[in-house]
This record gives C-alpha cells, structure tokens and sequence, in this order.
C-alpha cells in the first residue's frame, strides 16, 4: 500500500511538475496566457490616460501601493505619487507612450514584463526611448502595476556635455 501511494504521489509530482511554466500551479489554475491580456488591457488603459492626462485613471493601473521608478527622479508611491508623475509628464510635453514587450513571466502571485518603450510629444517627435521591467501584482482579481522601473536609452545632456568636452587622444 505504501509502494502504491509513494508511485501516485511520484505520478503526480512528475504531471504537475511537466507542466509548461505559468500554465499551473499547486493551489489552482492560472494561465500566463489570461493574465498576458489582462497586462494588454491594463497598458491599453495606461496609455490613455496619458493621452487624455486622466490620472484617475492612469493610477488605477497600479496596486494601491504601486511605484514608478525612472531614470534621474526619485521613487514615486502610491495615488499622489503616481498623480504627481502623470501631470510632471504632461507640462514636460508627454502625450502619448507607445510600450513593446519582450518578455512576460511568472506566477499567480508576481508577473515580470520586460519590453521597451518610446515616449511621444504631441506631433509624434519620440521624446525618450528605452526599456522597462514592470511587475505585476494581483489586487481584487485584477493584474495591476506593482513596480515600474525604466531607463532611457538616449545619452544624459550630462554625459552628452562632458562627451564633447573630452576629445579622445
């Protein structure tokens, strides 16, 4: 009897653990493939509200405790920060975001996305470009932005500067 419970447990084991990641997981059912639209849905959301400048909704993107973490600012948390961040883009001339992901991973508890981004004035000039890593976290069934972190891939007017003031020898 032991023998036969030791080779079901095995066999389950082995089934659970064959399973292609993020299809399956122990407590139940979760489907990468799900929570990839609901991540579409929520940036579909995302850049809309950039374009219109609606932070009510642009802060529904993110867990109440979500957090923007860009290059040359400090950390921004939770509704205020997240606000401050959207009207700081709109008088800086941000009116549209266009986000390609690379890669999404994970579980039912913490998504990764990986992808890059191009942020656009209002007549279309790309004003930044480069990439993120945005994890996701489920609150009230919904996968929203936890944590938001990207960097531009054009040089600093710092670096461009004392580029042009350093002539290689």
């Amino acid at each position: 009897m032991k023998k036969l419970l030791l080779v079901l447990s095995a066999a389950v084991l082995f089934t659970y653990c064959s399973q292609p990641t993020g299809t399956q997981d122990a407590v139940g059912s979760f489907n990468l493939d799900s929570a990839k639209a609901s991540i579409e849905a929520n940036n579909a959301v995302l850049i809309k509200a950039i374009k219109s400048g609606d932070s009510t909704a642009f802060v529904s993107c993110y867990t109440k405790d979500g957090c923007i973490m860009g290059s040359n600012m400090p950390k921004l948390c939770g509704p205020a920060g997240l606000g401050q961040f959207l009207s700081a883009g709109r008088k800086m001339g941000i009116e549209n975001l266009k986000l390609t992901p690379v890669e999404i991973i994970g579980n039912k508890d913490l998504i990764s996305e990986e992808g890059s981004f191009e942020i656009l004035g209002n007549d279309g000039t790309v004003l930044d470009k480069g990439k993120f890593i945005v994890t996701w976290k489920p609150e009230n069934g919904v996968w929203k932005k936890y944590r938001d972190i990207f960097n531009s891939d054009l040089p600093s007017m710092a670096a461009a500067d004392s580029g042009s003031a350093h002539k290689m020898k």
